[in-house]
């Protein structure tokens, strides 16, 4: 989150706005379809870290795709809400691959999420 604030700039008298970042509250972020895992062990191959998440994940709900091209970091994508909530909280420093997984909800909707919103607006448009 960033919050602005207008100053007027001394020489001109026009107003400026200077960007201040605010230290985001893990906690309190708005429950998605998508969850945000860090703490992965970069030692193992992404595709067979890929493969097991699923395995994992997909006991809590369907899983619609897994993001994990940033080393130790992975996005998880669900078809619900519910599910994911669910997976988060049982799995929650669950150990995998020996390290202790720290789950989250995204801070940004997953690309696919947005798309399939897109297309179901566009279709109840067209009714």
């Amino acid at each position: 989150m960033v919050e602005s604030k207008k100053r007027p700039d001394e020489e001109t008298g026009a107003v400026t706005e200077n960007a201040k970042k605010i230290k985001l509250d893990q906690k309190n972020l708005k429950p998605s379809q998508t969850l945000y895992v860090k703490n992965l062990n970069d030692q193992i191959h992404p595709k067979i870290i890929k493969h097991n998440l699923y395995l994992l994940f997909s006991t809590y709900g369907d899983v619609i795709d897994i993001n994990n091209k940033k080393r130790g970091q992975a996005h998880i994508v669900f078809n619900s809400v519910q599910n994911a909530s669910l997976a988060l909280k049982c799995l929650q420093a669950e150990e995998f691959f020996d390290k202790e997984l720290v789950i989250n909800y995204s801070i940004n909707e997953s690309d696919i999420i947005a798309r399939l919103k897109r297309r179901t607006e566009e279709e109840e448009g067209e009714s």
